[in-house]
């Protein structure tokens, strides 16, 4: 572990992009959550200030205008999110079984259909979008975040490809794996070229193939990784309670995991590292000072309900 923390080597000006999936968690006894890892994100980046883009599809339908009436109430730009007339508002079914829950994430729903940017308003009347018609690759933007679920169907990946390929910003990966909406063939093209990728340590021994429940079994896996997919990302692995790694091509950092003051659930809790992660790079802090950040944000999490809140103060991270 090295002493020092270098400063992230990249200057940054614009917004966060981000590209995904926005849903709602249906339960057994008629509550629905609002949520989607990329929304997540998204949505604490506005609480933490930086004013993202997101883009994404919903169904036109009462589940897609709570959407977009909760983002304008957080104050959060509209543009990027389209409105699919011919597809559902996305989904998760959740159900309970012994007191265990099980999801099914509904396939397809409008976040599998998001359409590239630089749409004619002519086109868009048939394709199903309306709002985001006038983004265009050429917006500034400071960091391009997307997960993997959205990756699933074949629009959305294409859009997602046509991103990857456009974009000037530093890519974040965040590798959500979501079974079955994962295929390990997916690899090459989610982690060649990204300059910052987001894993658990389950996530990454499934990857590797290596085990990963010490630093160096840690390193060792990313430098499996790193080299069979070409990738000299900075990597970022999060271990639940046992704290966080970020990794360099010759630097490891670690930060505990504080113990929340009151634990509600987890859910949410990457999501908040990985937006708290994307602050702490545009901030320009060192890699040590932005998982410490990170670490702190998700503990907070835990404590809410859900992975996301409109309590202002959960977004003060430095005091």
């Amino acid at each position: 572990m090295t002493s020092h923390a270098p400063k992230t080597s990249l200057e940054f000006r614009g917004s966060p992009l981000i590209i995904g999936e926005v849903l709602l968690d249906h339960f057994p006894d008629g509550r629905s959550i609002l949520g989607g890892a990329p929304f997540n994100v998204a949505w604490n980046l506005q609480g933490l200030g930086r004013k993202p883009m997101f883009v994404s599809s919903v169904g036109d339908d009462p589940e897609g205008k709570q959407i977009r009436e909760r983002m304008a109430d957080w104050g959060m730009k509209l543009d990027g999110l389209q409105t699919n007339p011919q597809h559902q508002t996305g989904a998760v079914q959740v159900t309970l079984e012994n007191g265990q829950p099980s999801y099914d994430i509904v396939y397809p729903r409008a976040y599998d259909f998001i359409e590239p940017p630089q749409v004619s308003s002519a086109t868009a009347g048939t394709s199903g979008q309306e709002a985001g018609a006038s983004l265009s690759i050429d917006d500034a933007h400071s960091i391009f975040y997307h997960g993997t679920l959205a990756w699933r169907a074949p629009q959305t990946r294409d859009t997602l490809k046509y991103w990857i390929a456009n974009s000037t910003a530093s890519r974040f990966v965040d590798i959500n794996i979501r079974e079955p909406w994962f295929d390990s063939k997916w690899l090459p093209e989610l982690l060649s070229g990204a300059d910052f990728i987001k894993l658990n340590d389950e996530e990454l021994a499934g990857i590797s193939g290596l085990p990963c429940s010490s630093e160096d079994e840690v390193r060792r896996a990313v430098e499996k990784i790193s080299g069979q997919y070409g990738s000299s990302a900075v990597y970022f692995i999060t271990c639940g309670s046992r704290g966080a790694y970020a990794i360099t091509h010759d630097c490891a950092f670690f930060a505990a995991a504080p113990k929340p003051e009151s634990m509600v659930d987890t859910v949410g809790a990457g999501d908040g590292f990985a937006a708290a992660t994307i602050d702490g790079i545009l901030a320009g802090i060192s890699y040590q000072q932005v998982i410490e950040r990170a670490v702190r944000f998700a503990a907070r999490i835990c404590g809410l309900r859900g992975a996301t809140t409109t309590d202002e103060s959960v977004y003060e991270l430095d005091q």
